[in-house]
């Protein structure tokens, strides 16, 4: 049940910005479009679900987080960004580079359509032109959404790897 609960949750915030990203800036404020489906779960995760015809059978997923440089004290300067990219660096259900591997494997590619940013105020990351058509790679796409929110791995080795990349 709680493995349900929290697809459930990636599902309903991933599917917002299945189409509203194709049509504009994803981070402009949303306007009183009937067409969104919007809601509050229990844990106060607040979504966004919004139907695409175009481009056909694909997706995009967001998931934003309120972390950022503003909400880091002074001995966290630098914390938000370097979990971003320790992201990347290997999950629960994706060890190593598993979520790159995987997308990769269904014609989404790293840096273009896989990819997150940290700003002042918040992280996104996002999945974007994803062939939901084929089998489980929606699951697996809200899987991602749940690793990165909840299930880094950071492993001592990739700590000390991504040390150099993050100042």
């Amino acid at each position: 049940m709680k493995r349900f609960k929290m697809v459930l949750s990636a599902l309903m915030l991933t599917l917002v910005y299945v189409s509203t990203l194709a049509q504009g800036d994803p981070m402009a404020p949303m306007t009183n479009d009937e067409s969104v489906r919007t809601g509050v779960l229990e844990n106060g995760m607040t979504y966004y679900i919004k139907s695409n015809q175009e481009p056909k059978e694909r997706a995009s997923f967001y998931i934003i987080q309120n972390v950022g440089a503003l909400l880091e004290e002074d001995n966290q300067n630098g914390l938000a960004h370097f979990l971003e990219h320790m992201a990347f660096n290997g999950t629960e259900h994706f060890p190593d580079k598993g979520i790159i591997d995987f997308l990769e494997r269904h014609g989404v590619a790293f840096g273009e359509n896989i990819n997150a940013y940290t700003s002042q105020n918040q992280t996104v990351y996002n999945l974007s032109d994803v062939p939901v058509n084929k089998p489980g790679i929606l699951d697996s796409c809200l899987l991602v959404l749940n690793d990165w929110s909840n299930y880094l791995l950071l492993t001592e080795e990739e700590i000390d790897a991504e040390r150099g990349v993050i100042k």
